[in-house]
């Protein structure tokens, strides 16, 4: 079967006679009764009950649904090879931490949109250190996030220098303790964190984590900042978090730690070879113009 001849058995069906089939194909009304008849003599079945209005036979309305799908296959697959052609993918893959999930994705999808609408777009919010490994394996292809140890081999972007601080909610029992002597308010608290290390995989040097009482291991930002407003524990929070009045009504900077203050390199990390796809270069152009503005 050929794709032309199941169009045309759609057309006859879909406009309701061999007629108007070939006034909708651009074609004469004989060539859409012998492409008709040679898809009849291929498969050895009857396909139409020649009646007015004309209908499919049980045959011919299992071979319709096999059509549609062959002929909307196709169409996707040539509209994807056109996006190809031109550099572009047929799926734009992110994975983002939590702070350009919240403040600068939003902004820059939209813009990415305007500027390329043929573009989709899968997006996954992670921890940090496991974006980094989802670029390298090629799982998603642009990963954005604080810079850490084992990006060897990424080509990296930076965006911007990120501060997060460490916090605990203002109703955290062990703040008199803190008042007085921060170390011992560290021994008795517990971290939250996106990411635990193997501890077999550790170097030698004391991890900041080492001074809290235990850690918690919690992807989701939003329930830290829920235990923290319960009074559960603290831990690091990027900087635009902090600056709106409920923040700043909900939670307490811990700044008379020695590490409470971390500064980090923030931006975009992609595999070479990347680079050069048009859309994902033309999101990185739009990444580093956007992002100073927000």
């Amino acid at each position: 079967m050929e794709i032309q001849e199941l169009r045309i058995f759609c057309a006859i069906i879909d406009q309701g006679s061999f007629k108007n089939a070939g006034i909708h194909l651009g074609l004469s009304q004989p060539a859409i009764s012998q492409s008709l008849a040679n898809l009849e003599r291929k498969l050895g079945e009857k396909l139409l009950n020649r009646n007015s209005p004309i209908q499919p036979t049980s045959i011919g309305l299992e071979l319709l649904k096999h059509a549609r799908y062959v002929i909307e296959s196709e169409g996707f697959f040539t509209n994807q090879l056109t996006k190809m052609k031109h550099g572009y993918l047929q799926t734009l893959t992110l994975a983002v931490d939590h702070m350009a999930a919240n403040y600068y994705s939003p902004q820059i999808i939209s813009e990415f949109h305007k500027l390329l609408p043929e573009a989709d777009f899968k997006i996954i919010r992670m921890p940090a250190r496991e974006i980094i490994n989802a670029v390298k394996s090629q799982q998603y292809q642009i990963g954005i996030g604080p810079f850490q140890k084992g990006m060897d081999g990424l080509h990296t972007v930076k965006l911007l220098t990120e501060e997060s601080h460490l916090i605990t909610g203002k109703d955290n029992p062990m703040l008199k303790i803190y008042e007085h002597n921060p170390l011992e308010f560290l021994k008795q608290t517990i971290l939250l964190t996106s990411y635990l290390d193997d501890l077999d995989e550790r170097p030698s040097k004391k991890k900041i984590r080492d001074y809290f009482k235990s850690s918690w291991q919690v992807n989701d930002i939003n329930l830290q900042l829920k235990l923290i407003k319960q009074g559960i524990g603290a831990t690091f929070i990027a900087k635009p978090f902090l600056t709106s009045d409920e923040a700043k009504s909900q939670f307490v900077i811990l700044d008379k730690i020695p590490f409470a203050l971390i500064k980090k390199q923030y931006g975009i990390y992609i595999l070479d070879k990347n680079l050069s796809v048009n859309s994902i270069s033309k999101f990185i152009n739009l990444m580093q113009k956007t992002v100073l503005k927000i």
